[in-house]
């Protein structure tokens, strides 16, 4: 079984004194010196965050390192509600129609092996699927939205949406298409696909052992020289982010993300970089909660959304309904239940 962690999240506590009054199922001011993952440390005892930042996406925005004094955030409750929870009036539906007036199917396709995002195996097919099918329901009937499993995750935008076969496909990550520059691959998405608005945001971070003064930079060009594993298989994105040369860095690679972990406890790598939603995870069921720093300051935010191609007919309506269905779920409380409980089921298997 996986362990209490609720949602990923920081788990390095700055050395600020941390304010009074922060206590779960409260509202909470933000003091000088604060950060998310040090307001969750004392507020849960757990190395999560993003409970708090999911709770707070509209105050805080899309950077969980972006809080300012005096912001007021809610601190969930420990079963995940709000206690200023209030319930929603039913949202209404409003059909999505294509140019012709008529009333738009969607067919949208995602895969496995995305946990705790997307995967079959998963209620609700996971986290990223119910938000998806959650928002469509606000503004179509359900019979006119299909989401289908296609594991060839290469062929979801090489083929099946190209030829029409369907309209949609989740979650990839939101390129920045005005980027000076970018990768063949991100300058081919951005030529050829249209991207509906932020579904879910994920974090990654640069993991330590505490006391590295890595831990606690601000500059990421510090990491330059230093040994910095990355699961095989994984993107190193957060220093590139930051304009750090990848050459300037020497990237280790061992086959599971558990080994990342290995090689920092055993001096062999600085620092670990990897999505904190697995990252936490990971940390706790290790029992390494006392030994692992997360630094606040140097960090990628990704957005992860729904693509839909250039030449598809109905593409104006099927975003504006998924759009719109967010800002539904947003607003009425659903995003927040949702994420709430498909975290905590996923880390209860």
């Amino acid at each position: 079984m996986k362990t209490k962690l609720m949602v990923a999240g920081a788990i390095f506590l700055t050395g600020a004194a941390a304010a009074s009054a922060q206590e779960a199922c409260t509202s909470y001011t933000v003091q000088a010196g604060d950060s998310l993952s040090a307001i969750s440390r004392t507020a849960y005892g757990t190395i999560s965050f993003q409970q708090i930042w999911d709770a707070n996406r509209a105050v805080i925005g899309s950077n969980p390192n972006a809080i300012s004094v005096g912001m007021r955030l809610e601190l969930p409750c420990l079963d995940g509600t709000l206690a200023s929870a209030t319930d929603a009036a039913p949202t209404q539906r409003t059909p999505s129609t294509n140019t012709s007036g008529d009333k738009v199917n969607i067919h949208l396709i995602t895969g496995n092996d995305y946990k705790p995002f997307t995967d079959e195996s998963m209620d609700g097919g996971g986290v990223v699927t119910q938000l998806v099918r959650n928002a469509l329901a606000t503004v179509q009937d359900d019979a006119d939205t299909q989401i289908t499993f296609i594991n060839d995750w290469g062929s979801h935008m090489e083929v099946l949406l190209p030829t029409g076969a369907f309209d949609g496909t989740f979650p990839w990550v939101l390129p920045n298409c005005e980027a000076a520059t970018l990768t063949a691959d991100m300058q081919a998405r951005c030529d050829n696909y249209r991207f509906a608005d932020p579904v879910y945001e994920i974090v990654t971070g640069m993991f330590t052992l505490n006391g590295n003064p890595l831990g606690t930079t601000t500059s990421a060009a510090d990491f330059s020289g230093k040994n910095v594993c990355v699961p095989e298989g994984y993107s190193a994105i957060v220093l590139a982010a930051a304009g750090v040369d990848a050459d300037s860095v020497n990237y280790v690679s061992p086959a599971t993300p558990e080994a990342c972990f290995d090689a920092l406890l055993a001096g062999t790598v600085d620092a670990v970089e990897l999505e904190q939603a697995q990252a936490a995870d990971i940390v706790t069921r290790l029992g390494l909660d006392d030994q692992i720093a997360v630094n606040d300051q140097v960090s990628s935010v990704s957005v992860l959304t729904v693509y839909v191609h250039k030449n598809n007919p109905d593409g104006d309506a099927i975003l504006e309904a998924i759009n719109t269905g967010l800002e539904n779920i947003r607003s009425n409380g659903v995003w927040f239940r949702t994420v709430q409980d498909g975290f905590r089921a996923y880390y209860n298997e």
